[in-house]
C-alpha cells in the first residue's frame, strides 16, 4: 500500500468563509482517501466529511492533483483528473480519522492537568516536553469503558516529623483519607506522590481487561500454653486499667504484686521466675472462678512436661513437652489455638492484553506502550552509581470519557512489579515485512503501595475500593 500526504496548502480563491483554512490531502494507491483541515485552536487536522461540498472542492485543486501524481508517478504534473476511493471506503476513513481526532483532542485536554507540574520541573528557558498519551487500539473510543494508566515519578512527601537527618523528615504512615459524615474527604490519604504529585510521565489507554479484585486481611494461628494463658489473664487487668475500668496505679500495683509477690527488687531473675510461676498457681488456687488455668492437677502435669523439656535442653536432647506428656500420660498440652488478626494486606492486580497491529502506525504505538511500562518499572541511578532511585509508580482508573466507573473497583497508587511480553503467543514466530510481530501478549503485574481500610471502602464508590 502506497500512501502520500500533501504539504499543507490554502485555496488561492475562497468563495466563502467556509473555505478558509489550511488543508492536507492524503492519497492511497493513486486515490484520494482523506482530506484534513487545520483546527487553529488545538493545531490538529480535523477530517473533512467526504459527502460535503468542501471535500469535493478541495479534491479538485491543483495541490490534490499533484499529490495523486506524486503517489503514482513520483513527480507532479502528470495527473489531470481527480480519482477518489469508493464512497464506502471514504466513509470508513472519515469515521476512523474523526475518532482519532477526538482522542487526540481529549489527550490535550487531559494533559493540561499535568502541564504545570511538568513545566515547573524543566530548566529555565527550556521548551517543556509534554509526555505522550499512548493507546491501543489506535482508534479506541475514549467515551467507551477503558482502562487508563498514568505514570508518575516516585516522590516521598515531607512530614513534620523533624529530626537531625533528612530521612527522618520523609517518613510516612499508611493512614487512610479522612471523611466527614456526608462522605466528603476532609484529609488526604498518605501516598507516595506528594502534593503536588511527582513528575507526570505519560498515559496509556487500553481496552477493559478481565476485571476482578480480591480484598481481605491477614489472620494467623496463635498458640498459648497453660502458663502463658494464666499470665495473659493477669496482664489483661493492666489493659482494663488503660481502658479506664479501674485506677491505673491501683491495677498496676495489683498486677505487680501477683507477679512478684513479696520478692525483693535485688533478687536474681531465676528467683523472680520461680515466684512468678508460684503466684500464677496461687491465683488459680485462691480464686478458681477467675482462673485462666483450670484444674491444678492437670496444670501440675503440664508443668512437669514443660520442666522435662527444659531439663532435656541442658542435656543437649531436643524433647518437647508434648512428647514427654504423650509418652508418659497419653496427653499433650492444650495449645489454646485461636485465629487472630495480624494486619492488613496489600492487593495485587494482574492484567493481560493481546495486541494485534492493523497497520504501521498501530505497530509503532504498541512498541511505545511496551517501552512505556518497561522504563517506568525499572530502577534508576540516583546521585551516582552508589544509590538507586525507586521506579515510577502508576495510577490506574476504569474510565468512560471523563467519568470514573462506579460499578467496579478502584485502585490506590500502584507499583509495577513485573511486565512480561510474549512476542510469539501462538508458539511460533510470525511477523510483518518490517519484522513487527503479528500478535503480542503483554502481561502486567501491579501491587498497591498502601493497604485499604474500612473507611476507604465506605467512601470508595458503589462497590467500595
Amino acid at each position: 500500500m502506497s500512501e502520500t500526504k500533501s504539504k499543507p496548502f490554502q485555496l488561492d480563491e475562497q468563495p466563502s468563509a467556509e473555505y478558509e483554512g489550511t488543508y492536507t490531502v492524503t492519497v492511497t494507491d493513486g486515490e484520494i482517501s482523506s482530506i484534513g483541515v487545520l483546527n487553529t485552536g488545538n493545531n490538529l487536522y480535523q477530517p473533512v466529511n467526504p459527502e460535503s461540498d468542501l471535500f469535493t472542492a478541495i479534491s479538485k485543486t491543483d495541490d490534490a492533483l499533484d499529490t495523486i501524481s506524486i503517489n503514482t508517478t513520483g513527480e507532479t504534473g502528470n495527473v489531470t483528473e481527480t480519482v477518489l476511493q469508493d464512497k464506502e471506503q471514504l466513509n470508513q476513513n472519515y469515521t476512523r480519522l474523526k475518532s482519532e481526532y477526538n482522542n487526540r483532542k481529549e489527550d490535550l485536554n487531559e494533559t493540561t492537568d499535568n502541564i504545570e507540574t511538568v513545566v515547573s520541573q524543566q530548566p529555565e528557558n527550556a521548551t517543556p516536553k509534554i509526555p505522550d498519551t499512548f493507546r491501543y487500539p489506535f482508534d479506541i473510543d475514549d467515551n467507551q469503558d477503558h482502562l487508563k494508566i498514568q505514570q508518575f515519578e516516585y516522590e516521598r512527601p515531607g512530614t513534620s516529623g523533624g529530626g537531625p537527618f533528612p530521612s527522618s523528615r520523609n517518613v510516612q504512615a499508611s493512614r487512610p483519607a479522612g471523611y466527614d459524615s456526608s462522605g466528603n474527604q476532609t484529609s488526604p490519604a498518605d501516598n507516595v506522590r506528594g502534593k503536588p504529585y511527582g513528575k507526570y510521565g505519560g498515559t496509556v489507554l487500553l481496552p477493559m481487561p478481565k476485571v476482578s479484585d480480591s480484598n481481605g486481611a491477614e489472620w494467623g494461628k496463635s498458640d498459648l500454653n497453660v502458663f502463658g494463658l494464666g499470665f495473659a489473664s493477669m496482664a489483661g487487668g493492666l489493659i482494663d486499667a488503660a481502658k479506664g475500668n479501674m485506677g491505673m496505679d491501683s491495677q498496676f500495683n495489683t498486677l505487680y504484686g501477683n507477679l512478684l509477690g513479696e520478692s525483693k527488687i535485688d533478687q536474681d531473675n531465676i528467683a523472680q521466675g520461680n515466684e512468678l510461676r508460684g503466684n500464677i498457681f496461687a491465683q488459680n488456687r485462691d480464686d478458681p472462678s477467675k482462673s485462666a488455668i483450670g484444674n491444678l492437677q492437670g496444670t501440675g502435669l503440664a508443668g512437669l512436661g514443660i520442666g522435662a523439656q527444659e531439663i532435656s535442653k541442658l542435656a543437649g536432647v531436643n524433647v518437647t513437652a508434648d512428647e514427654v506428656l504423650a509418652r508418659t500420660s497419653g496427653k499433650i498440652l492444650n495449645p489454646n489455638a485461636e485465629l487472630l488478626f495480624q494486619g492488613p494486606v496489600l492487593r495485587d492486580f494482574g492484567f493481560k492484553f493481546l495486541m494485534i497491529a492493523r497497520g504501521e502506525d498501530e505497530a509503532e504505538e504498541i512498541r511505545k506502550i511496551i517501552k512505556f511500562f518497561k522504563v517506568g518499572a525499572a530502577p534508576v541511578f540516583s546521585d551516582g552509581p552508589a544509590l538507586l532511585g525507586t521506579p515510577n509508580v502508576f495510577q490506574l482508573e476504569y474510565k468512560a470519557g471523563k467519568r470514573t466507573l462506579n460499578t467496579v473497583n478502584r485502585f490506590n497508587e500502584m507499583a509495577l512489579r513485573t511486565i512480561t511480553v510474549d512476542y510469539a503467543p501462538d508458539g511460533f514466530w510470525s511477523a510483518y515485512q518490517d519484522s513487527h510481530p503479528v500478535a503480542v501478549v503483554m502481561s502486567l503485574q501491579f501491587s498497591e503501595l498502601r493497604p485499604l481500610y474500612r473507611i476507604d471502602h465506605e467512601n470508595g464508590g458503589e462497590v467500595g475500593y
